[in-house]
């Protein structure tokens, strides 16, 4: 293997690395809000009701999208089940983009389309998106157990 292959291949791992843990770290504080009520959240209840009353999501799928935006990230920090975690932050996001595209493309706090729009939705599914497809990279949980079974099983 020459230099510049060994460069890419160190770039290629850091560049994973990096949108792994930019997405998880932004996902994560949503997820604490929903779940533990930190950062100024509505908590576990709160959010719930929320999803059941006010947005007409079912009680399970309620509970799903909440585990989600806290468990995944978890998972994407890790690099353990990388792949599960993106998807489900995928299909998190392709549900959001549904409650929110009456708001438009922009996040317009201030314009008369106030509210969230979709593009940081796309932005994430694209992150994750990108995540299923590769992987997690060499440094991850995901690598270093595909690496115990390669020497276990050849």
């Amino acid at each position: 293997m020459d230099t510049i292959d060994s460069i890419t291949i160190i770039a290629a791992a850091w560049g994973l690395l990096v949108l792994r843990l930019t997405l998880a770290f932004i996902l994560w504080p949503h997820g604490t809000q929903k779940v533990l009520g930190w950062f100024g959240g509505a908590g576990w209840e709160g959010t719930y009701r929320a999803f059941t009353e006010k947005m007409g999501i079912p009680p399970f799928l309620a509970k799903v999208a909440m585990l989600t935006e806290f468990f995944a990230p978890i998972c994407l920090i890790l690099g353990v089940f990388t792949r599960i975690a993106a998807l489900s932050v995928i299909i998190l996001m392709a549900v959001a983009i549904t409650k929110h595209v009456k708001n438009g493309y922009f996040s317009n706090w201030s314009g008369k389309k106030a509210g969230e729009g979709v593009e940081f939705h796309l932005l994430y599914a694209g992150s994750a998106f990108a995540l299923f497809l590769t992987g997690p990279g060499p440094w991850s949980v995901d690598a270093w157990c595909m690496n115990i079974v390669h020497v276990i099983f050849g």
